[in-house]
């Protein structure tokens, strides 16, 4: 159909556009039903270089695998949850053993120190005048490495 200009009106145009993919559109057609191409080919032996379509997997093969990362995830989640617990605990524990032992370091300082004044010389003579005994000062007392035996002999001499 065209009009008086001589061009063809927008309906024959699209008509026409509708004739030339009717044969693509049979032909697809065709080969979706399982016939075969126009070459006379089967489609194995037309995409010998195409690998055939394979079925999508099911969305219940999925489920499972899903919920196998999500429990692994969780299942670390937790265990880090109580490792960190744990570690927390130790260091408390750590704290409060390393303050028990400047405890014990300190009183055993405390009591060195007691120590060290009870043994000077004029603190033992203080305890000893204290229980009954004096200084004498009148005798020599000779002090020897053989003990009472050799000074002995050395008065006798």
């Amino acid at each position: 159909m065209r009009d008086a200009a001589g061009r063809e009106t927008p309906a024959a145009e699209r008509s026409r556009a509708t004739s030339r993919r009717t044969p693509i559109v049979e032909r697809v057609r065709g080969q979706a039903a399982g016939k075969r191409p126009a070459g006379g080919r089967s489609r194995a032996e037309a995409g010998a270089g195409r690998p055939a379509a394979r079925p999508r997997p099911a969305r219940r093969q999925r489920a499972p695998f899903v919920l196998l990362v999500v429990g692994l995830l969780c299942g670390g989640l937790v265990s880090l949850l109580l490792l960190n617990t744990m570690l927390a605990q130790d260091a408390i524990t750590d704290a409060t053993l390393r303050q028990e032992i400047a405890e014990a370091r300190l009183q055993n300082e405390q009591i060195d120190q007691k120590y060290q004044l009870k043994t000077q010389p004029e603190n033992i003579a203080d305890l000893a005048e204290k229980q009954g005994y004096d200084r004498d000062w009148d005798e020599v007392n000779r002090l020897s490495s053989a003990g009472d035996q050799a000074s002995r002999v050395d008065t006798e001499r």
